[in-house]
């Protein structure tokens, strides 16, 4: 007997709850398939298409409007299962959850959308403490590591900002780099604890090509510090480029704002139901 996602969008028996009537786009066929119809469904929860509790078509179904294989959305709806964002229920279907901002683990869109305090958080954490990273390892790199940066740089340089999958791994092996090159075990511990979710924070970013040709701009400034040994060049560029994250993923939480107030249920600022009395009537400050 399957268990999982694998086989949990199959029909639904007799008397189970009904898939909504939503339009599933059609996905352009090109690399990162499941990615993109992972993205399509986040969409549409933080649009309102799909509301907690609903139950997802079948995966031949959606399969079949976005002309992907079912390998594909099982591997999109697997992903959104595992970060607790869809549930699989045996025997019943797939079933959009609950969506408590606890209980997600990663789902960018709608970590930034529902939580947005926490990656703003997670920027001014970084803010804090990564420009001393990067002051660190212009003292400390050694000269084959400052050549592996070089490496990191051409290579973005080649793909540019267009390559959007190879252009994140980049981000995250100089940001690793430096952090290595600080000599600091407990510095690298700490980034450690965090890189998860700054992944995360990183993957969103990464998805707007604006940001990608600014952060391209940021590591040449910060490489450049590091390869002439300053350390005080280096902080302030590492801290210029996290300024940049910070105030990009403040903006996108802000226009994610209206589309997540539309999900059914959903707190507003006050913690209480966006309801038209509460609209009426805002908490007053005291």
């Amino acid at each position: 007997m399957s268990s999982g996602p694998t086989s949990a969008t199959d029909e639904p028996g007799s008397g189970e709850q009904p898939s909504p009537a939503v339009a599933y786009e059609r996905i352009a066929r090109q690399a990162g398939l499941p990615n993109r119809v992972r993205s399509q469904l986040l969409q549409m929860i933080a649009a309102g298409d799909l509301a907690p509790g609903d139950r997802l078509a079948p995966e031949r179904e959606i399969a079949g409007e976005m002309g992907v294989s079912r390998n594909v959305v099982r591997e999109a709806i697997r992903s959104l299962v595992d970060s607790n964002v869809l549930e699989a229920r045996q025997g019943a279907g797939v079933f959009v959850a609950s969506l408590h901002v606890e209980s997600l683990i990663e789902p960018l869109e709608l970590v930034l959308a529902l939580e947005g305090a926490t990656l703003h958080s997670l920027a001014q954490a970084r803010i804090v403490i990564e420009p001393g990273i990067a002051a660190l390892a212009a003292e400390h790199g050694s000269d084959e590591d400052i050549a592996a940066l070089e490496e990191l740089l051409e290579e973005e340089r080649e793909k540019g900002p267009a390559d959007e999958t190879r252009h994140l791994e980049i981000d995250v092996e100089l940001h690793g780099r430096l952090v290595r090159m600080s000599d600091n075990p407990f510095l690298v511990r700490i980034m450690e604890s965090i890189g998860r979710l700054a992944r995360s924070s990183r993957e969103f970013t990464n998805s707007l090509p604006q940001m990608r040709e600014m952060a391209q701009a940021d590591h040449e400034r910060i490489v450049a510090a590091v390869r002439a040994r300053d350390g005080e060049a280096a902080y302030d560029a590492m801290r210029e480029h996290l300024e940049h994250v910070a105030r990009t993923l403040a903006e996108e939480s802000l226009a994610a704002e209206e589309s997540v107030a539309r999900i059914p249920g959903h707190d507003g600022p006050t913690g209480r139901p966006d309801t038209a009395e509460s609209k009426e009537h805002p908490a007053q400050s005291t």
